[in-house]
């Protein structure tokens, strides 16, 4: 880098956005959102209760922090599809196709148990191992969205072997 010294210029407007609009990212990007219409994810099987119901008709910011602490709760229940749903709007945002997308993959019997399995992998074995549990064993869950829910679930895990690789 100090073969590359940034413009003179270029610290100041940096400093400048981070006191204006990077101000929500001084402690993290925990409070990066993006914002979803609850009712355009109407019938989607399991909702998270951390989630606004799905009756609202106005449009609510989702965080990352808040997607942290619903895949949190997954680790005490073992059951990881309240983290996909909660990753998945986040990632869809007021995409009008995301809800259909979601719902084909929740519909699959195998889409749960595999979702555990990629939680326990990411646990024991790293990032690498959990994508190749998930990539391919749920049509319609690709890698744009099997890695923001490895992403979130790596956050929470007690024991990752190493630090993920996997950013959202």
């Amino acid at each position: 880098m100090p073969a590359h010294p940034l413009p003179s210029n270029a610290v100041g407007q940096l400093e400048a956005w981070r006191a204006a609009a990077g101000a929500c990212y001084a402690e993290g990007t925990g409070a990066h959102a993006v914002h979803y219409v609850p009712a355009s994810w109407a019938g989607i099987r399991p909702w998270p209760g951390l989630l606004t119901g799905q009756t609202q008709q106005d449009e609510m910011a989702l965080s990352r922090r808040q997607v942290r602490e619903v895949a949190h709760a997954c680790t005490r229940t073992s059951g990881w599809a309240d983290a996909l749903v909660t990753s998945y709007v986040w990632g869809q945002g007021r995409n009008g196709y995301g809800p259909h997308r979601l719902r084909r993959i929740l519909e699959r019997a195998s889409a749960r148990t595999v979702l555990s399995q990629a939680a326990e992998t990411l646990a024991d074995d790293g990032a690498v191992a959990a994508y190749r549990t998930l990539y391919g064993a749920t049509p319609g869950l690709g890698p744009a969205f099997l890695t923001k829910f490895l992403y979130f679930a790596g956050t929470v895990l007690p024991h990752m072997p190493a630090p993920s690789l996997i950013s959202a």
